[in-house]
């Protein structure tokens, strides 16, 4: 891997982030300097390769990030929200009243129930319900 000296520290610090995100990380204090921190594991997706480029991104965000927020690589959020957006419903999808009412229950549990990760709308207006007559 060979960081810089000062990116050694902080990657110690952070060894069980790099382990949830699936980068095994092995340091040896005992090795020559350029070999004391060494990648043993990438993480692996169908969709997305990651290397070392990910690890740098991974290690300036939690360096970024204040202490104890959650972070995730951009990379792997966009594997995550593809796969979400896959088996989605879609506009044209025959639902039954239970399947419409679960959707919408969890549609409240969200901070932003609007758009997908990608931009795609999750609601669709079909009809005012004051100008059709039915109470609210």
């Amino acid at each position: 891997l060979n960081p810089a000296p000062g990116e050694r520290p902080p990657i110690r610090e952070h060894l069980d982030a790099f382990r949830e995100h699936g980068f095994g990380i092995d340091v040896d204090d005992e090795a020559p300097p350029a070999k004391r921190v060494r990648l043993s594991a990438l993480p692996f997706c169908k969709r997305a390769v990651f290397g070392i480029d990910d690890v740098h991104d991974l290690l300036r965000l939690l360096r970024e990030a204040p202490p104890g927020a959650r972070v995730q690589l951009p990379k792997l959020r966009a594997v995550l929200a593809s796969r979400a957006c896959h088996s989605a419903v879609v506009i044209g999808n025959a639902l039954q009243m239970p399947k419409m009412r679960q959707i919408v229950s969890h549609l409240q549990n969200l901070d932003q129930p609007w758009n997908c990760p990608h931009g795609r709308p999750t609601i669709r207006h079909i009809a005012d319900l004051d100008k059709v007559g039915a109470p609210l």
